[in-house]
C-alpha cells in the first residue's frame, strides 16, 4: 500500500512538472455557442475564437480535454478548425457524455476543460461553458418571449423562445407555429406565406416540448441582407398554422414582438392623444400619435352613425396628425358617439374604440 502511494505520488509529481514545463496558450479571445440556447439533448457546436493566441499557429490540430462532469472518451478530443483562427467541437451532451438531462443537471459544475496540443506541451487555463436549462428557466420567468445572446449581431445566431401556454388560441397546439417577422420596423420583411412550404419550413418554431418553442437565426441571412445593414431592431409575430393545405390560412397569432439590437436605445412611448378630450359635433377635432415606428404610417377609420370617414394621418415618426371638421363631415346628423379604428401598413390596431360626444350647448333666448 505504502509503495503503491509513493508510485502515485510519483506520478502525480511528474504530471505537475510536466504541465509547469508547457507553453500557455492565451485564454480565446471568445467563447460562444450555437444555438445560443440549446436543451441538453440538441445538438450544439462550441466555438472557439484564438485570434490573439501566438501560441497557436492557424489551423493547427487543437484537442479539448474535458473533465466536468466527466471525460466520456478518457482521451483528447479533437476540434474541428473553421477557419480565421476559430476552432470548434459539435456534438449532443445527452450523448457525448452518455448521461441523462437530468444526470447533467444533477451535476451542479459547468463544463470544466481546458484545450491543448495532443502530447499537452502547450495548453490553455481552465475554461468552462455554463450548464444553463433554458427551458425550466425561461418557463418559469412568466414570460411569453425571450431571446439569447443579448449582443447578438447581424451576423450571429440569434435564439429565440415563445411560451404558447400563455397566449390565448395557440394551446392545444394542432400543428406548428412560424415566425412573421422584420428587421427595423418591417423595413425588411420575411413573411409566413403558410400556402409555401419551403416558407414554412424556413419560418417554423421548433417544439421543445410542453408548449415552449424555439426559433434560431442568423438575422443576416434569414432577412437577406447586408453584413452592414444598419440593424435596429427584430419585429415578429407568432402565427399558428392549421395544416390545412387546402385552406393554408392563420389559426391565430401572437401579440407584437420588438427585440431591439443591441446598443439601440429603449425607444420612448409611443402616445395617442385626441383634442379636445371632450368633443362635440361643433368642433375640429385633432388625434395625434407620436413616436411611431419608423417607417410606420397610420391610417384611420372614423365612424359615426350611418357615415364613415377614412384617410391617411400626415407627418413623420414623431408625429402623425390628422384634423376631422365634424361640423362640416357630420353636419345634422343625430349621433351621440364616434367609432375610431387606427391601424398602420401592417394590420396592426393601434385604437379601436368609441368616443362618446358631448351635447352643443344651445344659445339662450
Amino acid at each position: 500500500m505504502k509503495k503503491f502511494l509513493y508510485i502515485m505520488l510519483g506520478c502525480l509529481l511528474f504530471s505537475a512538472g510536466t504541465l509547469k514545463a508547457a507553453t500557455t496558450i492565451t485564454d480565446p479571445d471568445k467563447v460562444w455557442t450555437v444555438p445560443a440556447v440549446y436543451a441538453m439533448d440538441e445538438e450544439v457546436t462550441w466555438y472557439f475564437d484564438f485570434a490573439s493566441a501566438s501560441q497557436v499557429g492557424d489551423g493547427e490540430a487543437l484537442y479539448m480535454w474535458i473533465w466536468a462532469p466527466t471525460n466520456p472518451t478518457g482521451a483528447p478530443v479533437p476540434l474541428q478548425y473553421k477557419g480565421d483562427r476559430i476552432w470548434a467541437i459539435t456534438m449532443t451532451p445527452t450523448t457525448f457524455f452518455n448521461m441523462t438531462i437530468q444526470q447533467l443537471f444533477d451535476n451542479k459544475e459547468p463544463f470544466y476543460f481546458l484545450i491543448r496540443d495532443l502530447d499537452a506541451t502547450k495548453l490553455t487555463g481552465t475554461l468552462s461553458i455554463p450548464k444553463t436549462d433554458f427551458i425550466k428557466n425561461f418557463t418559469e420567468s412568466g414570460k411569453v418571449m425571450d431571446f439569447a445572446p443579448s449582443d447578438f449581431q447581424i451576423g450571429g445566431t440569434l435564439s429565440i423562445l415563445f411560451n404558447s401556454n400563455l397566449v390565448e388560441g395557440f394551446n392545444p397546439v394542432s400543428s406548428t407555429v412560424h415566425m412573421h417577422g422584420g428587421l427595423n420596423d418591417w423595413d425588411k420583411v420575411k413573411g409566413f406565406d403558410a400556402w409555401l412550404p419551403e416558407i414554412r419550413t424556413k419560418t417554423a418554431f421548433k417544439h421543445l416540448g410542453n408548449g415552449i418553442y424555439k426559433k434560431d437565426l442568423v438575422p443576416q441571412t434569414y432577412f437577406g441582407v447586408s453584413e452592414d445593414y444598419d440593424m435596429q431592431n427584430i419585429v415578429f409575430v407568432v402565427a399558428k398554422y392549421n395544416g390545412n393545405d387546402a385552406s393554408p390560412d392563420w389559426a391565430g397569432a401572437s401579440p407584437d414582438f420588438k427585440i431591439l439590437a443591441p446598443g439601440v436605445p429603449e425607444p420612448p412611448p409611443a402616445k395617442l392623444y385626441f383634442f379636445p378630450l371632450k368633443v362635440s359635433l361643433s368642433d375640429i377635432w385633432t388625434i395625434t400619435r407620436e413616436n411611431n415606428n419608423r417607417g410606420q404610417r397610420l391610417d384611420y377609420t372614423i365612424t359615426g352613425g350611418a357615415k364613415t370617414l377614412s384617410g391617411e394621418m400626415e407627418g413623420t415618426m414623431a408625429r402623425q396628425r390628422v384634423f376631422i371638421n365634424l361640423a362640416k363631415e357630420f353636419k345634422g346628423m343625430q349621433i351621440d358617439k364616434l367609432h375610431v379604428l387606427i391601424k398602420d401598413q401592417n394590420g396592426t390596431t393601434i385604437h379601436d374604440g368609441d368616443i362618446s360626444l358631448a351635447n352643443i350647448d344651445k344659445p339662450a333666448k
